[in-house]
């Protein structure tokens, strides 16, 4: 099946989040319901050059069950996408994202992501490399505009159906905006109404409500969740099926869950960063913070595995909620 048949059968994706999208996290996402999940950014260099790529095994590692699978590539070397984007497609992913709104000074600071928003030539170049160098499907992902004074999404779009892109993802905020204020869905409207790629409308999707709210105001053809994903990949099921609302036993078995693949792919490393997904799991019942507290003072994976699945204090509610 096409992929893009496949996502409008169910048309809201797992955005690529840095620090997060790694196997574990796109597993859950797919299995509560996401038609398709992208890996974090990858730099270009790395992927382009064969004794580096052992650094990027736990950001590119995916199994079977969760194809469709999306990686997404950064970086401001033109001529290392076409390799990159080859040794991609060579691994097994089914779709290729490139890059251009990452605002973070990191990123856009060494003249990557949203930094290219200020040099469409060089975009191109990075576009027509990484379409050339493969069979499946390239999509890009941008913002839409470095600042108030010229947005570009238009452009950039115009670029993309010129040279071969299948889909354009944008985030409708400035570079300069950050993560600030609330992003401009009008724009996600007027690129929809331009376009003759594949549109997914991405920021501010915080709840089943925003996603069917973006979707109907904008007619995007997909919608894009990050953040609101994160220790709570039930948004996927909630947005399918409006009664649904997952139980308190169902979130400390799924954060119990999280814990055992983070624990598997990284070892102690997931140990410890399988702190940051239990704030959001676990919350909403009494003594939650105590409950928190204490996890994050554990230090063994059985301790934490046991705990979590004979937690006392929330005994009486889980009781409660069958």
């Amino acid at each position: 099946m096409n992929l893009f048949e496949h996502i409008k059968k169910f048309p809201f994706l797992v955005a690529p989040l840095a620090g997060y999208t790694d196997h574990p996290f796109r597993m859950l996402c797919r299995e509560y319901g996401a038609s398709l999940a992208y890996t974090e950014m990858v730099s270009e260099f790395t992927m382009a050059t064969p004794r580096l790529r052992p650094r990027m095994e736990k950001l590119t590692y995916f199994t079977p069950d969760e194809k469709p699978v999306g990686i997404q590539l950064f970086g401001n070397r033109a001529e290392m996408f076409y390799d990159a984007a080859k040794a991609a497609e060579e691994m097994g992913f089914d779709i290729i994202d490139i890059n251009f709104g990452c605002p973070v000074r990191k990123v856009a600071g060494s003249g990557s992501g949203a930094s290219l928003l200020l040099d469409l030539p060089l975009a191109e170049k990075i576009v027509q490399n990484t379409v050339k160098a493969v069979k499946v499907p390239v999509s890009i992902k941008i913002r839409s505009g470095w600042d108030d004074k010229k947005t570009v999404f238009l452009d950039f779009n115009k670029m993309a159906e010129d040279n071969g892109v299948s889909a354009i993802t944008l985030h409708p905020r400035t570079r300069m905006q950050m993560f600030k204020g609330r992003s401009n869905w009008e724009h996600i409207g007027i690129l929809k109404s331009h376009s003759k790629l594949f549109v997914i409308g991405n920021g501010d999707v915080t709840s089943r409500e925003d996603a069917l709210r973006m979707q109907k105001e904008t007619l995007c053809d997909a919608v894009m969740i990050g953040r609101a994903a994160i220790g709570n990949p039930f948004i996927f099921k909630e947005i399918a099926d409006e009664t649904y609302n997952p139980t308190l036993r169902e979130r400390i078995m799924t954060a119990a869950r999280h814990f055992e693949l983070l624990y598997s792919l990284k070892g102690r490393f997931g140990m410890l960063e399988s702190r940051k997904y239990f704030n959001k799991y676990l919350k909403g019942f009494d003594r939650a913070s105590d409950v928190r507290q204490a996890l994050m003072k554990m230090e063994d994976k059985d301790e934490i595995l046991n705990f979590l699945k004979n937690m006392p204090e929330a005994r009486s509610i889980i009781n409660d909620e069958g």
